[in-house]
């Protein structure tokens, strides 16, 4: 992690300060497809996700991230646009948004439906691609239902795939594991509290 007192030549600023997620990623994105090749973009973003999205966000557009920076409750990033970079369309991130909207209805709807056993377990993963990924694999498999991540858990943008049961949320992770998904832990629901429990 770099210093405050570091400094780094750029092209152009992006203050997304205030922003909540996914705007100041998808922001990025469209800014980071309009400049040339080489060119720097120094964004400044206060969402507390924003750190965790950035990385994600470099590693699968192939552009640089050439350094993060906390300063004051901002986070200060610094990308390069690469020849290899390809930034997702608009559309993609339309249809992101739109998941996030599908997603919340969802947990609602799972909370009001009386005959609908409640998940007490929930699966994290790296990435919110990688929850989605992980939801097209599994189709429903387990029981397991794909919803935001609780704020309890992770007070960032998110996902979590919800089951009912230590074992099956404990098969369900290895299995994930094994084929290469992006999983981080399973966190237990008590007596309204959340606790990380696997591994």
């Amino acid at each position: 992690m770099a210093t405050v007192k570091e400094k780094e030549r750029y092209d152009r600023e992006l203050n997304l300060e205030g922003l909540s997620c996914p705007v100041p990623i998808v922001m990025t994105s469209e800014t980071v497809k309009k400049l040339k090749e080489g060119e720097i973009l120094k964004v400044i973003a206060t969402d507390p996700g924003f750190e965790r999205d950035i990385w994600n966000w470099s590693k699968q557009t192939k552009n640089e991230l050439i350094k993060v920076v906390k300063e004051n409750g901002k986070t200060v990033a610094y990308v390069r646009k690469t020849s290899e970079g390809k930034e997702p369309s608009l559309g993609y991130w339309i249809r992101f948004h739109a998941l996030g909207v599908k997603l919340h209805l969802r947990l609602w709807l799972l909370k009001l439906n009386p005959f609908v056993k409640k998940p007490d377990h929930f699966i994290t993963f790296v990435a919110i691609s990688e929850g989605t990924r992980a939801e097209k694999f599994l189709k429903g498999k387990y029981g397991s239902v794909l919803i935001p991540v609780p704020d309890e858990i992770d007070p960032r943008c998110g996902v979590v795939l919800a089951v009912s049961g230590e074992e099956k949320a404990k098969e369900l992770y290895e299995l994930l594991r094994k084929e290469g998904f992006g999983v981080e832990a399973i966190y237990r629901k008590k007596n309204g509290e959340y606790e990380r429990t696997y591994p």
